[in-house]
């Protein structure tokens, strides 16, 4: 079928060439029609094969964090390389507002610094506690996730342009991630290191660990306080009788759409 298509919009040289590319006979046909069904279960296995190197690689994650530990591993290693500059990357609010250079709104999240130990202990924070709460705290709901990380991010750039001076403010959106994922698992206790901590400490706990391998504790204060926010109007405040069910950070339904997320 896909050939008479071809044959019906394609100028005339393209036309004859196709049409003899059909065979005429039955039997011929038959062994063509397999041929090209057996070259797209290739395409198909293929493409089974590449999914499960990159689940072999990262590991089974929900989709948003998938996305951001691929745009993370990917930032590190063109930088690592040389082939992109971490200058281009940190936010600058000069280069965002005079010369819109708005990607820095995104990277300044997602760049853990080149290959090192600041970098796999944030991926693995990342990995660990950010797929927890995609898939269990917001039971795989990815659009809210998303949304809650956008909302984040929002607060956490306020803070920022006003009392902040920091370049990267990665700690602290993974502050953000920790504080929700403790205060909706607050009877769990987790190992870091060589010690047990319930979970709702677990973010104060981050914030020592990363001061001292050289973190800045402010972005970790920042993180923790946005968390807060969102967890008080999410989670705490729709559930009393004044709020009238009023959620603050509710998911837009073009991003729930979008996410293909059903209520």
């Amino acid at each position: 079928s896909s050939h008479i298509l071809v044959a019906q919009v394609a100028p005339w040289p393209l036309q004859s060439s196709r049409c003899r590319s059909v065979p005429h006979s039955r039997g011929r046909r038959a062994d063509w029609v397999r041929e090209r069904l057996g070259e797209g279960s290739l395409h198909v296995r293929n493409s089974g094969v590449q999914a499960q190197t990159m689940n072999s690689l990262i590991g089974h994650q929900p989709p948003v964090t998938r996305c951001l530990i691929i745009t993370s591993v990917t930032l590190m290693l063109l930088c690592s390389l040389d082939v992109l500059s971490p200058f281009s990357l940190y936010l600058n609010w000069q280069l965002i507002v005079y010369e819109l250079q708005l990607w820095r709104l995104v990277t300044c999240f997602l760049f853990f610094g080149t290959f090192g130990l600041p970098f796999f202990w944030n991926t693995y924070v990342l990995v660990f506690y950010c797929s927890s709460l995609e898939d269990v705290a917001f039971h795989s709901r990815s659009a809210d996730f998303l949304w809650m990380l956008i909302c984040g991010a929002g607060m956490l750039l306020f803070l920022t342009y006003f009392f902040g001076n920091t370049y990267f403010i990665n700690g602290a959106i993974i502050d953000v991630m920790t504080y929700v994922w403790g205060r909706r698992n607050s009877t769990a206790r987790m190992q870091v290191l060589f010690f047990a901590v319930r979970a709702p400490y677990l973010p104060w706990v981050l914030a020592w660990i990363s001061l001292l391998m050289g973190g800045n504790i402010q972005d970790h204060l920042m993180g923790i306080a946005v968390g807060h926010v969102y967890y008080f109007f999410e989670d705490v405040y729709p559930l009393l009788p004044t709020s009238k069910g009023f959620r603050l950070f509710k998911t837009p339904k073009v991003l729930k759409i979008l996410c293909n997320q059903r209520d």
